[in-house]
């Protein structure tokens, strides 16, 4: 038995980390309509991420795919349901508008990424980092998406009111948030294959 413990994280997933296994696209693009669900959303993946880490390390073996699906799903949907509870508290207003996205976390790229079979390894030293970099690279793309959202689609920053009326009426609808991660997804990966040369 290897005595070597694993966990499927590699440098090839942070090329293109919304696609790959940052967090889900849907979530970035739908949900992130306000500066207030994207601190939440970001928070919550925050939480998802060093969750699915420290899974990772008690990962020995090869399991029954069943029992692997458990072992990853589980944590991960009580991490999300801790997320949207404590959110639910905070404040209800924000857990409404992105609460039918929250369940799209505990099933998203980054755990189903876990689940296909020859899936290359690293080891578990490396699970935390890399799941923080994950992290931030969802960060880094839902905040200004949900930013630049509300501030033209709906004249606010965090409720408070900049503009008399919305410049962009239609940037809180989804089409919006696709379009400005797919800008954002194209710039990053312009900078990364540049600073890789």
């Amino acid at each position: 038995m290897n005595s070597k413990r694993h966990s499927r994280i590699t440098e090839k997933d942070l090329t293109h980390p919304m696609l790959l296994n940052g967090a889900g696209i849907a979530t970035i693009a739908a949900a992130c309509t306000s500066a207030a669900n994207s601190l939440a959303l970001s928070v919550i993946m925050l939480a998802l991420c060093s969750g699915m880490a420290l899974v990772y390390i008690f990962e020995k073996g090869e399991y029954i795919q069943p029992m692997l699906s458990v072992l990853y799903f589980v944590p991960a949907a009580f991490i999300v349901c801790g997320g949207s509870m404590l959110l639910n508290t905070f404040s209800m207003a924000t857990s409404s508008g992105i609460g039918m996205y929250l369940p799209l976390l505990a099933a998203d790229a980054l755990v189903l990424a876990r689940l296909q079979p020859g899936s290359p390894f690293v080891s578990p030293s490396d699970a935390l980092p890399a799941a923080i970099r994950l992290w931030w690279l969802y960060a880094a793309m839902a905040l200004p998406i949900g930013l630049v959202r509300e501030v033209l689609g709906k004249g606010t920053l965090f409720g408070q009111r900049l503009f008399l009326h919305p410049a962009v009426s239609g940037m809180h609808l989804p089409f919006a948030g696709f379009i400005m991660l797919g800008f954002g997804l194209a710039i990053y990966t312009f900078v990364t294959q540049n600073s890789s040369k």
